[in-house]
């Protein structure tokens, strides 16, 4: 199947030749190389962001802040990279010919000619966390559960991939069409986002009277040129960029109501005549169960002592404010014992090829590498205080005194508190 150049002749001295990349072999790479040898742009442009260029010249990608990864900016660096050389690899595994191959055949063939070189991707962390922004609960939980079974071996299609119906190169465009099942209409946004990224900067060296060689993927090419051949129609580049803002998150909802029914709790408990000693004792009662919790996950994920007690002694913390998770505050202490890096992922991908290997084994040895044993410690610890909070009601509070021995019991409290304080408001107020 022929690369399929196509030529946009501009209103000034540039041009943008758009050559779609239709297979995952040498025979695109060799259209590549043929169209730009004939041609002799300018720039030769690639569907590559400044970290995937510096990836596939070896070179290795910024490495991750781990101080960064807890308090969440560099999570999408870490998730979009991990995915990237996850998908990567399968698609290497599957051809035996390495993803990209289109990609380095323009910024060499450029180097050889002369040409300039021109990464006019966005970022992969932006579009992943664009896409993260995009989805809600339901899906985060699906995809989540999907990655985690790919993780221990289960799931996914055994089903052959024709490769002459494989029709983009491009590992991003591959990794989105994996989220599609979880979020159709997210990642169609995502793909049309990146069309119009990409035609945005083809457009400005087009108008900067550059003669331009594009190598893009074939699915992004009919996008690209309809932006390209209608320009006024492109979207505001500020629109494009940037992290996006989450909709109404049902877990941030519930999070709150948590808080505000603990608050609540000890207030009209308070109001309610029910004694101090007594108070006192609940909320011991509840640090010590939400520590109890936190600690332990966190220890049976092989946390130190240090930051397992750490997580456990501000577990209550977040059911007054839901945004003070002890996760974070397990990891940082956890990085005084754990150094982390990017080469991590290789290792776990290592790990994860290995399909002989017990489960209980897997996880073992993916535990000792670093960086997801981190992630481990910060999520179980969060995790074990969400249990406790939920428990606590139910297993601890009923042994706390009479007030507390039924639901019935709860309720007058509950209710003798509301009343004693609507009194005293209008007390005040009158």
């Amino acid at each position: 199947m022929s690369a399929d150049p196509t030529e946009l002749q501009g209103d000034g001295e540039g041009s943008v030749r758009v050559v779609g990349t239709a297979h995952v072999s040498e025979e695109s790479a060799e259209e590549v190389r043929s169209t730009i040898e004939e041609e002799q742009p300018d720039v030769v442009a690639v569907e590559l962001d400044e970290n995937r260029y510096r990836q596939m010249q070896g070179e290795d990608p910024d490495d991750i802040d781990p101080k960064e990864l807890l308090r969440g900016s560099a999570a999408y660096q870490f998730l979009a990279y991990w995915l990237l050389s996850y998908v990567q690899k399968r698609l290497g595994d599957r051809f035996d010919v390495e993803p990209g191959a289109d990609m380095r055949a323009g910024t060499e063939t450029a180097e050889d000619i002369g040409a300039g070189v021109a990464l006019v991707d966005r970022d992969i962390q932006v579009t992943i966390q664009r896409f993260w922004a995009g989805i809600g609960l339901r899906e985060k939980l699906s995809l989540l559960w999907e990655l985690t079974l790919a993780i221990m071996g289960f799931g996914g299609s055994d089903e052959e991939i024709d490769l002459d119906e494989l029709t983009d190169t491009d590992v991003v465009s591959a990794m989105m069409e994996e989220f599609r099942q979880f979020s159709p209409t997210a990642a169609e946004t995502l793909i049309d986002e990146r069309d119009a990224y990409i035609a945005h900067n083809l457009h400005q060296l087009q108008q900067a009277g550059a003669d331009v060689v594009a190598v893009v993927g074939a699915g992004h090419k009919d996008g690209i040129l309809t932006y390209l051949e209608h320009p006024k129609s492109l979207p505001a580049m500020e629109t494009l960029q940037g992290e996006k803002t989450s909709r109404f998150s049902i877990g941030k909802a519930v999070g709150y109501l948590l808080t505000f029914g603990f608050l609540l709790f000890f207030v009209l408990l308070a109001l309610s005549g029910v004694s101090q000693p007594t108070l006192l004792a609940v909320f011991f009662a509840w640090f010590l169960f939400n520590g109890i919790f936190a600690f332990t996950l966190a220890k049976l994920a092989g946390a130190h002592w240090t930051s397992a007690g750490v997580g456990g002694m501000v577990a209550w913390l977040t059911s007054i404010n839901p945004l003070l998770a002890p996760g974070w505050f397990a990891g940082y202490i956890e990085l005084q014992h754990t150094k982390i890096n990017v080469s991590d992922i290789g290792r776990l991908n290592d790990l994860l090829d290995d399909e002989e290997s017990p489960i209980r084994d897997l996880v073992s040895n993916m535990l000792d590498v670093g960086l997801f044993r981190l992630i481990v410690i910060v999520a179980v610890t969060n995790i074990g205080s969400m249990i406790a909070s939920v428990l606590f009601p139910f297993l601890v509070l009923p042994h706390m005194g009479e007030e507390f021995e039924s639901v019935s019991a709860i309720s007058n409290a509950m209710i003798d508190g509301a009343a004693n304080g609507a009194d005293l408001i209008i007390q005040v107020l009158l």
